[in-house]
């Protein structure tokens, strides 16, 4: 099922929630809504499944007009963070319960909940009451009651946030699985950027009810369409520093480093520009580094280690590697390969472009 979105706005009497929302969502796509709490990522949601009317814009199911259609006659499957199983019932009445509302023959009914408990791997749980399981198990079981109804478009909520990091770990990858043997669409909502890179085909970054950039997760890490972007997505963020453009030269931290030509045609009459540059492409220098800075602390993860500069203007720089033989400590500041760089209007904080590696 193709989702279509277009110019979608929800307004409240105190508040724009959602702003000029656009977005096409192919048939078999997991995209994720992703971004800081109270940008709007769970109206939108709650807009597209129905449960939300719309102010403004349209949304089509493939070709037809849903946007003032219930959630039940739009045909979409909601699944929340916390997970609304009815604790009276076992497993396999959970997962039944919505075909049986709808009248749905007992046999076909132990068809659907049977096959939906294989996929997920809850079988044995079946007569178990949800107070006897695990959270994600749980979690399945919010799945498989969503699954059961053949629903056209998944919508999953912050559906991990209520688990521990390791089984939010195992539960990614079993979402994702279960999405791809279903080849079914999904808008997946949440605030968990590693989520999001992890599971998501193509992630929607909203900031304040709008969106800031819909790309792959791969392009949207290492071409940022502005500074909020670069900023909200990695850990440690995309540094972003001030630098002047005097000539041919940047300079970035009181070090001036020559401008190569296909850079120079980007950076145009500028005079001043915002460096961007992640944390591991910031290569330790020991003697001569391209841009100098001393380091305030060093944090060894054990599989990374992370150094905090400061450059010679004040401004904060952190590099990143993983040479455990290496001690960042003793860096007198860093180099880098211009393929890595992203360059950002000061006024406007968009990216004015990049060169491909």
């Amino acid at each position: 099922m193709k989702v279509t979105i277009k110019n979608l706005t929800k307004r409240f009497p105190d508040m724009t929630a959602v702003n000029d929302f656009s977005a096409v969502i192919e048939s078999g796509e997991l995209i994720a809504l992703l971004g800081p709490s109270g940008c709007g990522k769970s109206t939108m949601l709650n807009m597209i499944s129905g449960i939300l009317p719309s102010t403004e814009g349209k949304i089509y199911f493939d070709d037809k007009d849903v946007t003032d259609l219930t959630p039940e006659k739009r045909g979409v499957g909601l699944v929340f963070q916390n997970y609304a199983l009815y604790p009276h019932m076992t497993v396999y009445e959970n997962m039944a319960f919505g075909l049986k509302l709808r009248k749905v023959p007992k046999e076909i009914i132990d068809q659907k909940v049977k096959a939906a408990a294989e996929i997920l791997g809850i079988t044995d749980y079946l007569s178990r009451k949800p107070k006897a399981l695990s959270g994600g198990q749980r979690q399945r079981v919010a799945l498989g009651r969503t699954i059961v109804r053949e629903p056209k478009v998944f919508l999953l909520d912050e559906p991990l946030s209520n688990l521990d990091a390791k089984l939010r770990e195992s539960m990614r990858f079993e979402i994702l699985s279960i999405q791809k043997k279903l080849n079914i669409t999904v808008v997946y909502v949440t605030h968990d950027q590693i989520e999001a890179m992890t599971v998501a085909d193509r992630i929607a970054v909203m900031n304040k009810g709008k969106v800031q950039q819909i790309d792959t997760p791969d392009t949207i890490y290492h071409h940022p369409a502005n500074v909020f972007v670069a900023t909200f997505i990695g850990s440690p963020a995309m540094n972003v520093v001030k630098a002047r453009i005097e000539g041919t030269k940047i300079v970035i931290g009181e070090c001036a480093i020559e401008i190569p030509a296909e850079w120079l045609k980007i950076v145009g009459t500028r005079k001043e520009v915002i460096f961007g540059l992640r944390p591991e492409a910031a290569k330790p220098n020991f003697d001569n580094a391209m841009v100098k800075g001393t380091v305030d602390f060093m944090e060894n993860t054990g599989n990374l280690k992370t150094a905090s500069l400061t450059l010679a203007d004040g401004q904060n720089f952190f590099i990143q590697d993983s040479n455990q033989n290496i001690d960042l400590r003793n860096v007198t500041g860093f180099d880098f390969d211009w393929t890595n760089v992203n360059l950002f209007d000061v006024e406007t904080e968009e990216n004015i472009g990049y060169v491909e590696a």
